[in-house]
């Protein structure tokens, strides 16, 4: 995000911190896709991710003035969209598996690489478990930081690092049966 656009934010959360109506407008215009896109991936049901990103924003208009740090919010958001997200998981009994006692290689580069076919790309995404989906989501499509993804999943950056090596097979892997399944 560019320095300008990110004080443009900030001062857009400010506002909506003074209840200011048409901030909240803009906020949700600003961020409403992108996170709907991030929850619907996760749940994989059209329904429950409009459900869980209404959600999301009643708990961020009831508690944006908890928010300490302005220059957080995107990390903040996805992390309300994140908890609301595994409560349903959990309520649906819906088990989530996590791998993250698997050594990482040092040398792991963060790309995913071209791909020519995005319908491809996302039915593959759709076949991977939330875990693996979450993290390619924030980091490839939201772009956000190791260090924000950590905050966001409410881990260590080793941890993140791992789960992305992960992801990143297991998206690999889907993408090379669905070339065999053409």
């Amino acid at each position: 995000m560019k320095p300008t656009h990110k004080f443009v934010d900030e001062i857009l959360i400010l506002r909506c911190q003074l209840r200011d109506q048409r901030a909240f407008e803009r906020l949700i215009d600003q961020y409403q896709r992108p996170l709907r896109y991030f929850i619907a991936r996760l749940v994989g049901n059209p329904d429950l991710a409009d459900e869980l990103s209404q959600e999301t924003w009643l708990t961020v208009v009831s508690k944006i003035h908890t928010l300490r740090d302005a220059a957080t919010f995107s990390v903040w958001l996805y992390r309300i969209a994140r908890n609301k997200v595994y409560q349903e998981l959990r309520r649906r009994k819906v088990t989530i598996e996590l791998d993250e006692g698997l050594a990482v290689p040092d040398d792991t580069a963060d790309e995913i690489g071209a791909f020519e076919d995005a319908t491809q790309l996302h039915r593959c995404l759709e076949k991977l478990k939330p875990l693996h989906k979450e993290v390619l989501l924030l980091r490839f499509l939201e772009e956000m930081s190791y260090e924000q993804m950590a905050d966001v999943l409410g881990c260590n950056i080793g941890t993140v690092r791992s789960r992305i090596f992960h992801a990143k097979l297991a998206l690999k892997k889907e993408l090379e049966e669905s070339q065999w399944q053409r």
